[in-house]
Order: C-alpha cells, then structure tokens, then sequence
C-alpha cells in the first residue's frame, strides 16, 4: 500500500514539472512573436495618405460586393435604387435622359441641357416651314385625340351590339352544324345502300373505290339527273295547263255576269 502511495506522488510530482515547463516555453514563443511583428510594425504616419484612400476604397467596394445578396451589376443596381448609373461615354442625348430620370442627382449640368439660340430658331424655321404653329399643332393633337376617342367609343357600342346577338348566332351555328352532320350521315346511308346494291348486282362483296362502283355510281347519278329533269319538265307542263284552263274560265264568267 506504500509504495502505490509513493509510485502516484512520483507521478504527480512529474506531471506537475511538465506542466510548468510547458508554460514557460509558451511564454517564452509569446514574447519572441511579439518582438519578431514589433520589428516590422511601422507608425500611421510612414503610411501615404494615397494608400489608405486605395486601401478604404478597396475595402469599400469588397463591403458593397459581399453586401449585394441580388448579384446584379452595380449600374443594374443603382437603377433599382433609383441612382444614376456611371457611363463610360455620356453625349448631349445621354445627359438629357439622365437628367430626365433623376434631375439634380444625376450630377449633370442642365444649363448645358438646354438647347442653343441657334437650336431654338431652326425650330422656328421649321415651325413656319410646315405652316403650323405649335399652338395649331396642339389643337390639332386634342382633335386627333377626340377622333380616337370616339372611333373607341363606336367600337365598344359595336362589341356590346353583338354580344347582344351572340346567343342567336351561335344558336344558327349550332343549326347548321346540325344541318351538316345530317347531310353526311344521309349521304354515308346512300352510299351504303348502293353498296349493297353494288353487291346484290355483281354478286360479291364490292368496295366504294372499286372501277366498277365508281361507273355504277355515275350511271345511277346521270339517271336520277334524267329523272329530275323530266320531272321539272312535268311540273312545268303541267303549271302551263294550268294557266291556260284558268284563262278559259275568267271569260265564261264575265259573259254570265
């Protein structure tokens, strides 16, 4: 039981000097790192007023990247806050713009924005050139204006009238489509029953494109045209009898009378 009691003093007598010389070795490292940047700290006044300006813009710029979440271009972003974007090449037209957009902020001069003496009489001239001033060039802009007005007018009135007849249009529509379907199913029943007629005649099962339907199909057509044709001729006949009888009798009953 003594010696285990000894063994773990020794121990703890070891750890205890490592522990301190190790805290003297980082003191020691400590002290050395401090006198190693002392000797390449310079003073703020050894440092151009042109490098710090460099050195703020530069942090200014990286700031205003890492704060632009959006990563639009920074004319995008100016525009979007309402700022004049920078230009590389700005003219007369460029600088009327801007200052149309943003006035004042957008730094321009607007006494160089407004047009010359010169400028103003070629205006003038050209004003009694075309023989309109520009008093008779705004009343004839409210008269185009009026028409405009009244040509939309005249076309809402046409809408609404008919919308009014939408309904009975598309009920005709809806009649002729009607119309239509009947005509094709009539038709596809007439051609069905030449077909089987086609079949009772030549004793096989024929199709609607063979030779021999088609010539069948002309000669029933040339036979019904016939038939139509002398019925009309009847019918006309008969209308003319008609005439002639009635004209036989209007003077028998005048002579009675």
């Amino acid at each position: 039981m003594c010696d285990k009691m000894a063994t773990l003093a020794w121990n703890i007598r070891i750890l205890r000097t490592k522990r301190y010389l190790l805290v003297t070795e980082c003191i020691n490292v400590g002290a050395s790192s401090r006198n190693y940047l002392k000797s390449f700290t310079v003073s703020s006044r050894e440092i151009p007023e042109s490098n710090s300006s460099s050195l703020d813009a530069e942090e200014k710029s990286l700031i205003d990247s890492l704060r632009n979440v959006s990563r639009m271009s920074s004319n995008h972003l100016k525009q979007y806050h309402r700022q004049p974007p920078e230009l590389p090449y700005k003219d007369i037209i460029h600088r009327k713009k801007l200052y149309a957009l943003y006035g004042s902020a957008s730094g321009e001069d607007a006494r160089i924005l407004w047009p010359s003496r010169k400028q103003l009489i070629d205006k003038e001239l050209e004003e009694k050139e075309e023989g309109c001033s520009l008093f008779d060039r705004l009343a004839q802009i409210e008269v185009e204006k009026q028409e405009r007005e009244t040509a939309l007018k005249e076309r809402h009135k046409s809408v609404e009238k008919n919308m009014a007849q939408m309904s009975k249009w598309i009920e005709g529509y809806k009649k002729k489509q009607e119309v239509s379907a009947n005509e094709a199913k009539a038709r596809a029943a007439k051609k069905e029953a030449l077909l089987e007629e086609a079949r009772d005649y030549f004793g096989y099962k024929i199709m609607a494109n063979d030779p021999k339907f088609e010539q069948m199909m002309l000669e029933k057509e040339e036979k019904e045209k016939k038939e139509a044709k002398k019925m009309r001729k009847e019918a006309k006949l008969k209308k003319q009898a008609d005439r002639l009888v009635d004209s036989k009798e209007k003077p028998v009953e005048s002579k009675n009378t």
